[in-house]
């Protein structure tokens, strides 16, 4: 094999793993390889290519194919060269189609939304299962060698089958989460990902965009990650698991949380909107477990807790000091 040919092989094994998420070791590497003008020129080429054939039908495909090998029967002589050239173009077509089905169009694909009830018991095609949360978006995409849920809003837990050849993945925001084989929640809002595990391991990476991914921690069972997507910070800490995914009991619990973030999940399970007027009272902790069917519970327990005023204004609460 040729140099020419080595690079492009090399080429094309780097968008595909970019596809799925490099780690920081890998991205170095990359960079590094990158370097190298041949490299980026084939790599930048392929990379249009398979944007171009992204676009490509299935129809116009094998309207190319046959096209091939019409003009090889219909040709009056049958030189070597041109045989030879045909056939190349022919497996350039197929192979190329097949690489770019197999790593970048799903053979499965769905999406959930759920508006004011939760939607439990979600069974994906390798038994997996997804439960999610009110006021919550997800979509899936099943590929021939990775299994990818955008969590584009809210939360959801997930029992993951496992199966080694083909990577369980999440996204959000700016968060890649990787399993094999687990149990774990996933909450997803106001900037923030949290992910709490409960049981076997998951990675988390940060993902600046989809071709550049930084691992920031492995989580095992009882661990939990909190990530700012906005600043790139992110906490890591023990839980309770009994406290993961409460929601599914239309229960939701605070430990220590803001009044600010704590309205801002709660407004998930009501179609209430909680302005605060000074930002001192946006700052207090409350800590505690609240039936989300009982938005009203919550906000008497602020007014005994804390010395605030709430003043009811159709679906607004406005909350002020005394």
């Amino acid at each position: 094999m040729n140099l020419k040919n080595e690079i492009e092989k090399k080429a094309n094994s780097w968008l595909i793993r970019q596809k799925e998420g490099l780690t920081s070791f890998e991205q170095k590497e990359f960079e590094l390889w990158l370097e190298n003008k041949h490299h980026k020129k084939i790599y930048e080429e392929n990379r249009n290519l398979i944007d171009d054939c992204l676009s490509l039908d299935d129809d116009f495909i094998k309207e190319l194919e046959d096209e091939v090998l019409k003009d090889i029967k219909t040709k009056s002589y049958f030189s070597f060269k041109y045989i030879a050239a045909s056939v190349a173009i022919l497996f350039t077509i197929v192979f190329s189609g097949y690489e770019i089905k197999r790593y970048f169009i799903p053979n499965f694909t769905q999406s959930f939304v759920s508006v004011d009830d939760k939607i439990l018991n979600i069974v994906l095609p390798d038994n997996s299962i997804i439960d999610l949360d009110k006021k919550s978006q997800i979509k899936i995409s099943y590929y021939d060698t990775k299994r990818v849920i955008d969590l584009e809003d809210g939360n959801a837990m997930f029992s993951v089958s496992k199966d080694k050849a083909k990577p369980f993945l999440i996204k959000t925001q700016n968060t890649l989460i990787e399993v094999l084989g687990t149990k774990f929640e996933v909450i997803n809002f106001d900037n923030k990902t949290v992910v709490n595990v409960l049981e076997g391991v998951v990675q988390v990476s940060y993902l600046s965009n989809i071709f550049k991914t930084q691992t920031l921690a492995k989580l095992e069972k009882s661990q939990s990650l909190i990530l700012d997507n906005e600043q790139k910070v992110y906490i890591k800490d023990v839980i309770d698991t009994n406290e993961i995914a409460t929601w599914k009991n239309d229960l939701i619990k605070f430990n220590k949380t803001s009044l600010e973030d704590a309205s801002s999940m709660f407004e998930r399970y009501s179609n209430n909107k909680m302005i605060f007027e000074d930002e001192k009272s946006s700052k207090l902790k409350i800590s505690g477990k609240f039936s989300t069917l009982h938005y009203d519970s919550f906000l008497k327990s602020i007014e005994m807790i804390y010395p605030v005023k709430i003043i009811k204004d159709g679906n607004i609460i406005k909350i002020s000091k005394k």
